[in-house]
C-alpha cells in the first residue's frame, strides 16, 4: 500500500521519511498509539451521535444518516461498542 486509507493521508510523511531507523521508531509509536487513536474516535462519534439524537433525530433516522443498522446508532448512542459500554462495563457484567 503506497498511501493510506484517506482519513490519514496526513500521516503519509511517516511512509516518505529517508532515515529508515527514525522511520520506523515513528511509525512503530504510532502503531503503539492506535488503540488510544480508536478510543478518541469512538468518542467523538459517541459525542455527534448523541448530539443528533438532542436534535431529534431518532436511532433510525441516525441509521439511515450514517448508513448503519438502527441496532448499531442505539449502541453508539450509549457509549457501547461490541456490546461493552465505552466505560468499560459490560450490558451484563458490571467491573
Amino acid at each position: 500500500m503506497t498511501n493510506p486509507p484517506s482519513p490519514f493521508e496526513n500521516l503519509k510523511h511517516l511512509a516518505e521519511q529517508g532515515d529508515a531507523i527514525q522511520r520506523a521508531k515513528d511509525v512503530g509509536a504510532a502503531l503503539q498509539a492506535i488503540p488510544d487513536l480508536q478510543k478518541w474516535l469512538r468518542e467523538i462519534r459517541h459525542e455527534a451521535v448523541r448530539e443528533m439524537r438532542d436534535d431529534g433525530l431518532s436511532h433510525a433516522q441516525v441509521a439511515a444518516e450514517l448508513g448503519i443498522s438502527r441496532a448499531r446508532a442505539q449502541q453508539i448512542a450509549e457509549g457501547r461498542t461490541t456490546g461493552k459500554r465505552a466505560d468499560g462495563e459490560s450490558d451484563n457484567h458490571p467491573k
